[in-house]
């Protein structure tokens, strides 16, 4: 989403990277929704402003950003075994959310919440800068059709966005199984001076867009940038 179009959101229709699908949503997702959102959540609009610290936890541990966490299951797992850092996860689908909902009740977590909503609308008007430590995106949309290339979500306003949230040395962890994205996403973040390439921290658990992207033969590219420099 261009910064333009963020400014002038009353007379430009934002390009977004997703488009709300109406998916199927079991009955127990169903419930959590209904009655664990309130709960494990964080009702956010723009209009709301900044998230308080109340809702993200103790400011002096670690903040992890996790944007498109699909069915939550990754997410829980990593937040359960790092009690001690905090992470929000950001998903826009009732069914990935319904189901993360359930799995983060079932472990009693306390150090992971859920927004519903467009990610780049939660970083721009909802986290403080210099506050983040690490950003996850794992598998996100490709768009693979090069007319709707401008629909995914890594791009160069993008970058300048997480540049101003992420704390120094603060991580970028992204990973695609299209080559093209790929060759994108490298391209983008070898403009910057302010990022290094880094090597990538091995996910011990797959997501299910991995399994996928497997089965298709498509290779998998996993890579990390660290912030140097603001």
């Amino acid at each position: 989403m261009c910064s333009s179009d963020l400014n002038n959101s009353s007379t430009h229709r934002p390009v977004r990277s997703f488009v709300r699908r109406k998916g199927r949503v079991t009955s127990s997702q169903k419930y959590a929704l209904e009655n664990l959102l309130p709960k494990y959540g964080i009702q956010y609009s723009a209009d709301l402003g900044i998230i308080p610290d109340s809702f993200l936890g103790d400011p002096e541990s670690p903040l992890i950003i996790d944007i498109g966490f699909g069915n939550g299951e990754l997410l829980v797992s990593v937040a359960n075994e790092n009690t001690q850092t905090h992470f929000v996860g950001i998903e826009v689908y009732d069914a990935g959310i319904g189901h993360c909902l359930k799995l983060i009740d079932e472990n009693n977590l306390k150090n992971l919440k859920i927004v519903s909503g467009d990610a780049v609308e939660v970083l721009k008007f909802g986290i403080v800068d210099a506050s983040i430590s690490e950003i996850n995106l794992l598998f996100p949309d490709p768009w693979p059709k090069k007319r709707h290339h401008k629909r995914r979500i890594i791009n160069g306003e993008f970058i300048q966005l997480i540049s101003k949230k992420l704390m120094p040395n603060g991580l970028v962890n992204i990973s695609t199984d299209w080559e093209n994205y790929a060759e994108q996403i490298d391209a983008l973040f070898s403009e910057r001076q302010d990022f290094e390439k880094k090597g990538f921290s091995e996910r011990v658990l797959s997501t299910k867009f991995e399994e996928r992207g497997v089965v298709l033969g498509h290779e998998i590219y996993d890579f990390c940038f660290k912030l140097v420099s603001q």
